[in-house]
């Protein structure tokens, strides 16, 4: 239950942070966030690891004392940041000698045949979501720096995720023809498959 709440809250973070920016309430979006924190603090103490959950939940509190100090404003940068280099990471580091590229595994994982010109189109699509990752951090964070909030807040809670969206269906259209007959399904079947799938697994 818990889990399903924190996931919904989560999709609904770029719409929530959007509004708020836009109502120039800042701190509307701190709060979310630490909601969204609150119940993986409490999910992490109902399984029992009691020392993290603590943890987080003292952070919280911290967060909560200073949410109305000024320039605390200013860390509603951070999130979308924070999420496009660690994506960025995860994708980068899968690249490197003896690791298995981040999109093999979802292959695998899917079913998908693994003969050698698969698994070389895996990796360079992998390299691909890591530059295009690393890419949208960095014009964030320069959106940060010199432009507006309300342009930074467009392109990181709006046209950020058309972006994401129009990747996957470039790549999907594009592997439909590159391997003709060998994908099964629409593109909306593709994602319902990802969705589905559990970071954990991708190990």
């Amino acid at each position: 239950m818990l889990s399903k709440l924190s996931i919904t809250l989560m999709v609904l973070y770029p719409v929530i942070a959007y509004i708020a920016l836009w109502l120039e309430q800042p701190t509307l979006i701190i709060a979310y966030l630490l909601i969204i924190i609150t119940l993986f603090a409490l999910k992490l103490c109902l399984s029992k690891r009691l020392l993290a959950g603590a943890g987080i939940f003292i952070l919280i509190g911290v967060t909560g004392y200073f949410i109305q100090k000024p320039g605390v404003e200013y860390l509603v940068y951070l999130p979308p940041i924070i999420i496009l280099i660690s994506l960025f990471m995860l994708f980068f580091q899968s690249l490197r000698q003896g690791e298995t590229p981040l999109i093999t595994r979802y292959a695998r994982l899917l079913g998908d045949k693994l003969e050698e010109r698969h698994l070389r189109y895996n990796r360079y699509l992998t390299l691909v979501w890591a530059i295009f990752l690393l890419s949208m951090a960095a014009i964030s964070i320069i959106l940060a720096i010199f432009f507006s909030r309300d342009a930074w807040s467009l392109f990181t809670h709006v046209i950020s995720y058309g972006l994401i969206a129009a990747l996957f269906i470039i790549e999907f259209s594009y592997r439909k023809y590159h391997f003709a007959g060998e994908i099964e399904g629409g593109f909306f079947q593709f994602i319902s498959k990802i969705i589905k799938i559990r970071p954990s697994s991708l190990k």
